[in-house]
């Protein structure tokens, strides 16, 4: 009877472990658009023929390797050239509702097709030590040369010891030259970023720094010198309000200064100066706002030496 009571205990502890498992394997559960849950939209900026990435996901939230299983069809919207295995090409601006189908799931989400064929970046990024974030400055646009707001891509920096990257903004750690390339779509762009030391004078240079930065602050009427050394460089100015145009900037003395230095100009941002200039002994830079515009203008004067 005993014997009789175990093999029935052992029966039922085997049937409840394959019940176990039957219940708890992963299995489909649901669609998912993209990994933040709730979102129904999927924009695409790629130009050439993309596959769509919808994730079947199993009850405990992981992706399942059964993509290629899901079938796609359009609904409404725009036309797009789409196949049933979620190959789309998005050669211009457009957005269609689209169904996904994997077994008996079913999910109903945007399509927007958003191509991005270029993308506009600055010359360099000037940025201080001890700053705090800043956002890249770049614009993707579309074939039809119209600018692309909804954006996926990834943005990466080599050198994390002088420049972290979070998104798209930027935070500077130390003073040194490195860059960020900027990938939307099919549309890649590279900014170079130079990061300068704060020191309060260009000439007191012991620690032979090549990348200097000063604070000023100009009330309006007001000039101010700053003594160069012998040299040539890049002198750029960028105020705090980006917005505020810089204050008028002459070399006085041995030097001189023009828009490029034989191999590149550059673009000049709002609120900014740039000039690549040659200075010999004694020249002096002047730095003066105006008698008319803000009662104040606050920013940066930086020199990146050449030579």
């Amino acid at each position: 009877m005993k014997k009789q009571n175990l093999y029935t205990l052992v029966g039922l502890a085997a049937i409840g472990a394959v019940v176990s498992f039957v219940l708890l394997r992963p299995r489909p559960a649901r669609l998912s658009v993209t990994p933040r849950v709730g979102d129904d939209t999927l924009v695409v900026n790629q130009m050439h023929r993309t596959r769509l990435g919808l994730a079947v996901v199993d009850q405990y939230g992981r992706r399942l390797r059964s993509d290629t299983a899901l079938r796609y069809r359009w609904i409404a919207g725009d036309s797009v050239r789409l196949s049933s295995n979620g190959e789309v090409q998005c050669d211009r601006r457009s957005e269609a509702e689209v169904r996904a189908a994997f077994g008996r799931l079913l999910k109903d989400f945007v399509l927007r097709c958003r191509p991005v064929a270029w993308i506009e970046a600055p010359t360099w990024l000037d940025l201080v030590v001890g700053d705090s974030t800043r956002d890249l400055s770049f614009v993707a646009h579309g074939p039809d040369g119209r600018a692309v707001t909804e954006l996926r891509g990834a943005v990466t920096v080599p050198d994390a010891g002088i420049v972290t990257a979070e998104g798209t903004t930027v935070r500077p750690k130390k003073s040194g030259q490195t860059f960020a390339d900027v990938e939307v779509g099919d549309a890649e762009a590279t900014i170079p970023i130079v990061v300068y030391q704060p020191v309060t004078s260009f000439i007191d240079n012991s620690n032979r720094q090549r990348l200097m930065a000063m604070n000023v602050t100009l009330a309006r009427g007001d000039t101010i010198e700053v003594p160069l050394p012998k040299a040539a460089f890049w002198v750029t100015y960028f105020s705090k309000d980006r917005s505020m145009a810089p204050p008028t900037i002459e070399l006085r003395g041995n030097g001189s200064c023009t828009t490029g230095d034989g191999v590149r100009q550059r673009r000049i941002e709002e609120g900014e100066y740039a000039k690549y200039c040659l200075a010999g002994n004694g020249t002096r830079m002047m730095i003066a706002h105006g008698a008319a515009g803000a009662a104040r203008v606050s920013g940066t004067v930086a020199l990146r030496l050449v030579w």
